[in-house]
Parts: C-alpha cells; sequence; structure tokens
C-alpha cells in the first residue's frame, strides 16, 4: 500500500464501494490506522478539482479522481489493489488538492 495505487475501496454512505487513490506519503502508511483518499468517479464535470486519469491503473473507464471528495478511511476498508498512477499525474492531483482546499 502507497501513495499513488489505486484502491477498490469501500467508502461507506451513498458513495459505498468504489475506487480511490491513496494520497497518504507512503513512508507514514505503515504507521498509521486511517489514510487519506480521494474518491474515483466516472462522471468529470469540468470541475477545475477533477483530473482526468483515463483508463490508468486498469480501471474499466475513462475516470477522474475528485481531489474535493477526500475521505480518511481505515486501511482495512481497502479491498484490493487495481494498479498505480504515474508521477506526473500524481504532481497533477496534489495541485488539484492544495486548489480544492486553498491551502495557497
Amino acid at each position: 500500500m502507497k501513495r499513488g495505487e489505486v484502491w477498490e475501496a469501500d467508502v461507506g454512505g451513498k458513495a459505498g464501494r468504489r475506487p480511490v487513490l491513496i494520497l497518504t506519503r507512503s513512508a507514514v502508511i505503515p504507521y498509521l490506522s486511517k489514510i487519506v483518499v480521494a474518491e474515483i468517479t466516472t462522471k468529470g464535470k469540468g470541475y477545475p478539482t477533477q483530473v482526468a486519469i483515463g483508463e490508468r491503473a486498469n480501471l474499466p473507464r475513462t475516470s477522474f479522481v475528485s481531489s474535493e471528495a477526500l475521505h480518511s478511511l481505515p486501511k482495512d476498508r481497502l479491498r484490493r489493489c487495481l494498479g498505480e498512477l504515474p508521477a506526473n499525474l500524481m504532481h497533477e492531483i496534489s495541485r488539484a488538492v492544495v486548489f480544492a482546499l486553498e491551502l495557497i
């Protein structure tokens, strides 16, 4: 389990079981019981906080990382690893998270 991996997870509530992207730093994941993830959706709405990832990480349909839909999930709610996103996309997603949370 590491930053940049896409996992199938049970995020609970209305969202239920869906793919998510791990955002937590890889170095600290072994020491944490919960990690931060972003939901992945197939419904691109053109928001500046959504990053298109296509069908990368073995996703069956064109998908988008929703950097405004963040969750802190217990690690045991992540069911199976689907794949990993490349570094250039992770940089773009990191910028979208900063924008979504107004960190700058």
